[in-house]
């Protein structure tokens, strides 16, 4: 699942004062662009850390794309439902985080989702209907309680033939996380990572107490949200990046685990966390959940924020969020 894009305004303005040491760079990576800025005492050995902190994402492609027949969960899919198999610490702790969040969203959120999202053609972009005899079908190999995890050994085992796990909704926050603790290694203490809809910030620029963020305006008018971050982690999911629309319908890549159908009325959900894998799994789940039962029940645990719509084609848009949520008024 793709995450949302969000924009670093400080980018954008006239660099602050003592930024002679800040870094900035970006490549395509993930299937998306990743940027980092970051600030260091001496310039060539924040450059070294920021090459380093993308090598991070090199890495955990190699072990969660399904975009890739030699990573780590293109071996591990086919073989789990025969036997139990051993896969690496990283793979097991995005594995057992994302476990707890399909529990807590009540299968919201939930990483066997990818048969389905084969069968409308989103992973590949070559989207179709699926008929409800298949949607029938292939839901019944859609469950996050057909994995199971050994902690002891280290194993995944799927329940049932034809499980198959898509990390795409909570990989990239992992890979920025990592990518964070590269630069911290280096003495670096501020700086953003952004991969996409998914990004964390430690500090804060030079000259300035946050990190200023922008995120985008589903209705692609141009009014994008900003918000301040420090020591944050923030993601975006939304209904504008992987999607097609028929008779004024929009069908998202965002799809309920239950239904197997594509989520109505959510355009974007954007979740602020402690670290940028619970941000990236939160906001999917959280979209998938719906806002009213969202704000209820998690509202006091994440800052969040709903732009609902039911369709591009009605003029129906309605933002709603939690009153933690660090918004900044509009200055026009």
């Amino acid at each position: 699942m793709w995450a949302a894009l969000v924009f670093l305004a400080f980018a954008c303005q006239t660099p602050p004062p003592n930024s002679g040491n800040l870094v900035r760079r970006s490549q395509p990576l993930l299937g998306t662009f990743v940027t980092i800025t970051a600030c260091g005492a001496n310039r060539d050995q924040t450059e070294r850390a920021v090459s380093i902190a993308f090598d991070e994402f090199r890495r955990i492609d190699q072990l969660m794309s399904i975009h890739r027949g030699d990573s780590e969960i293109s071996r591990v899919n086919p073989r789990a439902a025969q036997e139990a198999v051993e896969v690496s610490t990283d793979l097991f702790q995005v594995l057992m985080a994302a476990q707890e969040v399909a529990k807590q969203t009540e299968g919201a959120f939930d990483v066997t989702i990818r048969p389905v999202a084969d069968l409308w053609g989103f992973i590949w972009k070559e989207h179709r209907f699926p008929t409800q005899g298949e949607l029938t079908n292939v839901l019944a190999r859609v469950d996050y309680r057909h994995v199971e995890l050994n902690l002891e050994g280290r194993t995944v085992r799927f329940r049932k033939e034809g499980v198959s796990l898509d990390f795409g909704g909570i990989a990239k926050g992992f890979a920025v996380d990592c990518a964070i603790e590269k630069l911290r290694t280096f003495g670096i203490t501020n700086a953003m990572v952004k991969a996409g809809g998914d990004l964390r910030v430690i500090g804060a620029p030079p000259g300035r107490s946050t990190w200023e963020v922008q995120i985008e305006d589903p209705r692609k008018e141009g009014r994008r949200a900003t918000v301040h971050l420090r020591d944050a982690a923030l993601s975006t999911s939304g209904n504008y990046e992987n999607f097609f629309v028929v008779d004024g319908q929009r069908y998202s890549h965002i799809l309920n685990p239950r239904t197997g159908l594509p989520v109505q009325g959510v355009a974007s959900c954007t979740v602020i966390a402690p670290t940028c894998m619970e941000s990236d799994a939160w906001a999917t789940g959280l979209f998938v959940y719906g806002a009213d039962r969202s704000l209820s029940r998690f509202g006091r645990r994440f800052a969040m924020r709903f732009v609902l719509g039911p369709s591009e084609l009605e003029g129906a848009w309605r933002v709603v969020q939690t009153p933690s949520f660090p918004l900044i008024p509009n200055r026009e």
